[in-house]
């Protein structure tokens, strides 16, 4: 866990390009901001809240309910859905893991030569509470700001026993009228649907025009987000991932959770770059020593 003061870790850290400060509910924050656009995110959960390139509209959406509160997650953004997608698998927990209710630690910045900023952050076992009894891992999170933005995660195992896992890049996208977009390039793919509990193939561009909640089985193709109204297209690219995951929780969805406005299904679309229970098991067991990693590429076409 990190424990430097912000002062300490701008003076670590900071650059020209990169600055920390109080984010929101006093969350310790950084920011991004280079020739190519702006990047915000907490080491709370080592969570991207935004991003926008430079002259465009912010592609990634936040709730305006989200809890900036240590110990919950943040609604929005970047999430961080690690060791386990959905459910815990043992029952004692929430959904989505525990990397993102911790506090990760900066690891290193970085500038290269074309001018993009790099920033990782780091989570081991001893960052976690200790209610959750980890097996030994360690988690480093990269965030690069370039032309496009790209958020890499590293999952090394550092125990003695096999790790298994499963995870998530659970990205929000900000959308002008979610009922006016297509998500393309999941055409003629099998997908769970856990609205509806049953197995399906998608047919053509998938529409919002109810609650969508589809893990997308064998995917490793780009997904473009088409937005009319914006007049633009958010094209998602990604590595190391064997599902893909499209969700807006519709209005009743919307209502029940308090962290989520009742109204905001209109503007946000979730295209995630998943490993989910039940896909490609054995890609998601690391021996000792063993290294995966996840990545998602994000551009303005």
């Amino acid at each position: 866990m990190s424990t430097l003061s912000i002062g300490d870790l701008q003076a670590r850290f900071g650059s020209e390009n990169v600055e920390f400060f109080a984010g929101p509910g006093q969350l310790t924050a950084l920011r991004i901001k280079n020739d190519f656009g702006t990047v915000e995110m907490t080491l709370h959960g080592a969570h991207v809240m935004s991003y926008c390139p430079a002259g465009a509209v912010p592609v990634l959406w936040m709730s305006s309910k989200s809890m900036f509160q240590a110990n919950e997650p943040i609604r929005g953004g970047i999430p961080v859905c690690w060791p386990w997608f959905g459910p815990d698998p043992a029952g004692k927990f929430g959904g989505h893991g525990f990397a993102r209710v911790s506090v990760w630690s900066v690891s290193s910045v970085s500038k290269s030569p074309d001018g993009q900023n790099t920033v990782t952050l780091v989570l081991t076992e001893k960052d976690v509470d200790a209610k959750f009894d980890p097996q030994p891992f360690k988690l480093e999170l990269s965030v690069t700001l370039g032309s496009a933005l790209t958020v890499a995660l590293k999952v090394y195992n550092s125990g003695t026993d096999n790790l298994a896992y499963s995870g998530a890049l659970h990205s929000y996208f900000n959308v002008a009228d979610s009922a006016a977009i297509q998500v393309e390039g999941l055409a003629d793919c099998e997908y769970s649907d856990k609205v509806l509990n049953v197995e399906s193939v998608q047919s053509g561009a998938v529409v919002i025009d109810r609650e969508i909640d589809r893990v997308y089985r064998r995917t490793s193709g780009i997904v473009r987000v088409v937005d009319p109204v914006f007049g633009r297209v958010i094209r998602i690219a990604k590595s190391g991932s064997t599902s893909t995951v499209v969700w807006n929780p519709w209005i009743e969805k919307s209502q029940r959770m308090p962290d989520f406005g009742d109204e905001e299904y209109h503007t946000m679309v979730c295209v995630e770059a998943a490993n989910a229970p039940g896909a490609a098991a054995d890609d998601r067991v690391l021996s000792p020593g063993a290294m995966a990693e996840i990545r998602q590429m994000i551009t303005l076409e």
